[in-house]
C-alpha cells in the first residue's frame, strides 16, 4: 500500500483567472463609432423634420421620417 502522509508541496501562486485588455484589443475610447454616429444623426434629422408631419399620427411620422432618411444627403450612407 501508498504511504497515507506525502511531503508537503509548497503552495502555488495565485493567478487572476480575468484576463484584463492585453495587447491587441481596442480600447473603447479608441473604437470607431460608425453606427452610434449615425444614430445620432438620424435622430437630430428627425428633430428637424418632425413639425413638417404634425397633423399625422406618431407611428406615422416615423414612417414617413424615415422614408425622407433613406435619401437624405444628411444620412452617412448615402455620402459614400
Amino acid at each position: 500500500m501508498a504511504p497515507t502522509t506525502s511531503k508537503a508541496s509548497p503552495p502555488k501562486p495565485k493567478t487572476n483567472p480575468i484576463r484584463k485588455g492585453g495587447p491587441g484589443r481596442i480600447a473603447k475610447a479608441n473604437k470607431p463609432n460608425k453606427a452610434r454616429d449615425a444614430m445620432v444623426a438620424m435622430q437630430a434629422f428627425f428633430k428637424e423634420n418632425r413639425s413638417k408631419y404634425k397633423d399625422l399620427a406618431f407611428k406615422d411620422q416615423q414612417k414617413e421620417l424615415g422614408a425622407e432618411w433613406k435619401t437624405s444627403a444628411k444620412n452617412p450612407k448615402n455620402k459614400a
